[in-house]
């Protein structure tokens, strides 16, 4: 990850949609939106199938009638965790690195106050 114009963008569009909901809260029409995109971003990369499938379970509950806030708690802390493994990979660097970082604590604040 990170050398993908599309994961960049993704990645400054999503701290910046958590920074400014912060306040409200993100809307559950936002995070699938915020969703569709990484699944676009990250489209073709085979190491990255696990993370796909999270991301389309969080949208799976996102969109449900009933959202299950324990399950959605629990994808958010597995997708914070993903995102500190990448950060901390051999791979990563720059800003890119510090980015996913914060997104990582981001995820894990906004899944523990559901």
């Amino acid at each position: 990850m990170g050398s993908n114009i599309l994961e960049e963008r993704m990645l400054e569009d999503t701290l910046s949609t958590f920074r400014d909901g912060n306040q409200g809260g993100v809307s559950p029409a936002q995070g699938v939106m915020l969703i569709d995109g990484w699944l676009q971003a990250l489209q073709g990369d085979a190491n990255m199938s696990q993370l796909e499938n999270e991301l389309n379970e969080l949208r799976t509950e996102l969109q449900a009638a009933q959202p299950n806030s324990q399950r959605i708690r629990l994808l958010m802390e597995s997708l914070a965790d993903r995102t500190q493994q990448i950060a901390e990979g051999p791979n990563s660097e720059g800003t890119w690195t510090g980015g996913l970082e914060s997104l990582s604590k981001i995820l894990r604040n906004f899944g523990s106050k559901l």
